[in-house]
Formats: C-alpha cells, structure tokens, sequence
C-alpha cells in the first residue's frame, strides 16, 4: 500500500502544471501572432480578443482531453484508496474487539482462580480459628511489663540496660 501523498504539494503540484500549461499556450499564440500566420489585424484590441478566445478555446480542449484520458485512472485510484482506509479501520477495529474479549477472558480466568484460592482458605482449619479469634473481639487483659525489655524479632545479641548492644567478648 503506498503512503498517501501530502495534500500541500498535490496542490503545489496542480498549480505548477497550470501555470506550465499556460504559459505553453501564451508561448504559442505569440509564436502564431509573430509569425502573421493567424488574423493579424493592425487593432490590438481586435487580436487581444481573438488570441484570448483562442486560449480560452484551447485550453478548454485541453482540459476535456485530460478529463477523459487522466481522470478516470485517478478516480479508481481514489476509489480504490477508500476501499484500503476503511478496510484497514474495519480490521483495526476488529482487533481492538477481539482485544477486549481477550482481556475480559483473562480477568474471568483470574476471578475463578481467586476464588478457587479463597474457597480453599476458607476450608483451611488455621484460617478459621484465626477468624474466629478475629471475630470474638476479644481484647487482651494482662498487663504490660513495661520495666522489662521486650524481645523483637530474631535478636541474637545481647544489649545493655539502656538498649545499646554489648560488645562482643565481655
């Protein structure tokens, strides 16, 4: 599929022929004019009218020419352009469809796993004592020691009475 050609220098491109062509045409009716061979009247307002309606003529030509010879392959092309950009939105779209049933599959296979895991914690005997400890809302009643120094974690040093740790070999 070939890139679509910039619109700016289409338009650039239309205009360049034009004055091209015209003053091929311009070209010609003075070589005509120079060379007496078409109504050399001594009026110049005579020949501007006549050589104008010439031009005119001719270039009128020419465009019907090219209309029946150019335009058609163009229009197919267009026509054929068209056809590629929507079937290229139609497939496009039909991927992000087919995407988002992907991703819904994958999010319903992810909730039956997690609720595989759920059901199976749920029939785990430590996970029920736990919640039912959870839900006694029981609160502790014995009382905090809090001249002793509570022990947290893996502590394998010893520390002295103001919580800085012992050197090693005393």
């Amino acid at each position: 599929m070939q890139p679509s050609p910039n619109p700016t220098n289409t338009d650039e491109l239309r205009v360049l022929g034009l004055i091209s062509f015209v003053s091929i045409l311009v070209g010609c009716a003075i070589a005509v004019f120079d060379a007496s061979l078409w109504l050399t009247s001594p009026d110049t307002y005579t020949n501007a009218i006549t050589y104008t309606m010439g031009a005119f003529t001719l270039q009128g030509m020419a465009y019907f020419i090219y209309k029946m010879l150019a335009q058609d392959g163009m229009d197919q092309r267009a026509v054929i352009a068209n056809m590629q950009k929507n079937m290229s939105r139609t497939m496009q779209a039909q991927q992000m469809k087919f995407a988002q049933r992907q991703m819904q599959m994958e999010i319903k296979k992810q909730e039956a796993v997690f609720s595989r895991q759920m059901e199976e914690l749920e029939k785990d005997p430590e996970v029920q004592d736990y919640i039912r400890l959870m839900e006694a809302d029981e609160v502790p009643t014995h009382k905090a020691d809090t001249k002793k120094p509570m022990k947290l974690g893996n502590q394998t040093s010893q520390r002295n009475a103001d919580g800085t740790f012992a050197k090693k070999g005393k």
